[in-house]
Parts: structure tokens; C-alpha cells; sequence
């Protein structure tokens, strides 16, 4: 019984988490920035949009336009054009 009632919330923690990602991804046709993204979202946790962030160049569907300085100020998130 445990079983079933953690898989539930499993799977219901799951579908907001890939709602997210996928407004993300439709948003980032164009280079956004983590202020833009976060009020589109209406996140306020940093740690949270980073995380959601994080995880979606680790999956390759998003890039850093400055890849090489993670932290500027200057730094968009856009789709990556080769998935």
C-alpha cells in the first residue's frame, strides 16, 4: 500500500516539473534571461530555477549563450538548435 501511495505522489510531483520545463523550452525560442524566465514562471526560488535550469542543458535541450562564463550577469538561456 505504501508502494502504490508513493508512486502516486511520484508521478503527480512529476507532471508540474515537466509542465515547467516544457514553458521553458517554448520560451526560450529566443535567449531569456533568468529574470525573464522567472517571471514568466512566477518562481521566486533561485535555487529552484537553477536546478530546472541545470537540468535541462544536462538533458541538452537548452544552452548557456555564454557558456564559458556560467555566472555573468549577461548570461541567456536559449533551445539548443541541434535537438
Amino acid at each position: 500500500m505504501l508502494k502504490i501511495i508513493l508512486d502516486i505522489l511520484n508521478t503527480l510531483q512529476a507532471i508540474p516539473q515537466d509542465e515547467k520545463e516544457r514553458k521553458i523550452i517554448e520560451f526560450c525560442q529566443i535567449p531569456r534571461s533568468r529574470k525573464e524566465i522567472a517571471e514568466y514562471l512566477g518562481i521566486k526560488d533561485r535555487k529552484y530555477l537553477k536546478e530546472v535550469l541545470d537540468r535541462l542543458i544536462n538533458k541538452n535541450l537548452l544552452q548557456m549563450t555564454i557558456p564559458d562564463k556560467p555566472t555573468s550577469p549577461k548570461q541567456k538561456y536559449v533551445i539548443n538548435p541541434n535537438c
